[in-house]
């Protein structure tokens, strides 16, 4: 393995950030499992930069002084993993990162991102689908790869099913036989069924009070389990209005049908229960929401809540009533405003 690759070549890659606005079959009655809706955005974002190491010392500083906490065990995989192996050791600077475990899909995109760097710098033409697999990416949702991959809106159509299984090969041929989160499954990412760019004038105003994070490891995997089957009828509730309604209103570029049909979604199978879990601050912001925007909900466990609105004028006098709101309760936290980012993850040289 080389090490004395030129310190001046690097890449940036630069990555939305997700809205995961639910899951759909947690039931499984049909041999298939999880599918989700969401959509990329601009705003807030992830930013990183890549560098082969040049020292002697190359593969104690990639393991150690050299790369953030959180890159490491992306780093150990992709190395276990690859074949053949690496040519070169890395360093992974996070120029702007994204905020941890509240709902935005952080470590998907910062794990695709330093996949899709290493990629390039290895002169590798992996897929986006690829560069997932390699980084244990997409377990459960396909909204954060299909996010990297190409932005906007997406429909992704889950995975096949036989509970009850012992998984192993299974697994690796792409068949779930729990119901576990992406962090405890090693199952590709699913098939994307549909994916369509959002108007530039649709904006979400992001809160992130600052409470409890959204379920995440062990918790994560034991709310799966005391909740999961979801009852049918659920499931049946969320896929009609799911294609009678919201694929519809992005085709038709129905803002009005879009946002009620979000709101729609809290009280309807797993949302519901990820709902339930949360600090009542995540119900006051529903509530507020509900007479200044077009529409609400909370991405996957939280406590990221949005609302929608159409105009960047009316999404920046939202933010700031957002904050306000939040203040009053005195309840700290962030509150963010973007439109829709349609092209997906950027590689810079």
């Amino acid at each position: 393995m080389s090490a004395d690759a030129s310190a001046s070549v690097t890449v940036t890659v630069t990555s939305p950030s997700r809205l995961h606005f639910t899951l759909i079959d947690l039931n499984g009655e049909l041999g298939r499992v999880d599918a989700g809706i969401g959509v990329a955005l601009n705003e807030p974002s992830l930013k990183i930069r890549v560098s082969p190491l040049d020292s002697e010392s190359a593969s104690k500083a990639e393991e150690e002084s050299e790369n953030p906490v959180e890159v490491l065990p992306i780093l150990k995989r992709i190395r276990e993993r690859i074949e053949p192996e690496l040519k070169y050791y890395y360093k992974v600077e996070i120029l702007r990162a994204l905020p941890h475990h509240v709902g935005l899909g952080s470590r998907t995109q910062l794990s695709l991102s330093v996949a899709k760097a290493i990629s390039v710098l290895e002169h590798r033409d992996f897929t986006t689908y690829e560069l997932a697999k390699l980084v244990g990416r997409g377990g459960t949702s396909g909204i954060g790869t299909a996010a990297f991959d190409h932005g906007g809106f997406i429909l992704d159509g889950g995975h096949l099913f036989r509970r009850g299984g012992s998984g192993g090969a299974g697994a690796s041929a792409g068949v779930k036989h729990s119901f576990l989160p992406s962090s405890a499954s090693e199952v590709p990412p699913p098939p994307v069924l549909f994916q369509h760019p959002l108007p530039e004038d649709w904006f979400f105003v992001l809160a992130i009070p600052r409470v409890k994070r959204g379920a995440h490891g062990s918790e994560e995997i034991e709310i799966f389990k005391r909740n999961c089957p979801i009852r049918a009828t659920e499931v049946e509730k969320l896929c009609r209005l799911i294609l009678m309604r919201i694929l519809p209103s992005v085709i038709e570029k129905d803002i009005y049908t879009f946002g009620e049909s979000l709101s729609m979604i809290q009280q309807i199978g797993f949302k519901k229960i990820e709902v339930g879990l949360q600090h009542h601050i995540i119900r006051e912001l529903f509530d507020f929401f509900a007479t200044h925007a077009l529409g609400y909900g909370m991405s996957s466990f939280g406590p990221a809540t949005y609302g929608i609105v159409k105009g960047e004028s009316r999404a920046r006098e939202l933010a700031q009533h957002t904050y306000e709101f939040m203040a009053e309760r005195h309840v700290a936290g962030s509150v963010f405003y973007s439109n829709v980012n349609n092209k997906g993850g950027v590689v810079n040289y």
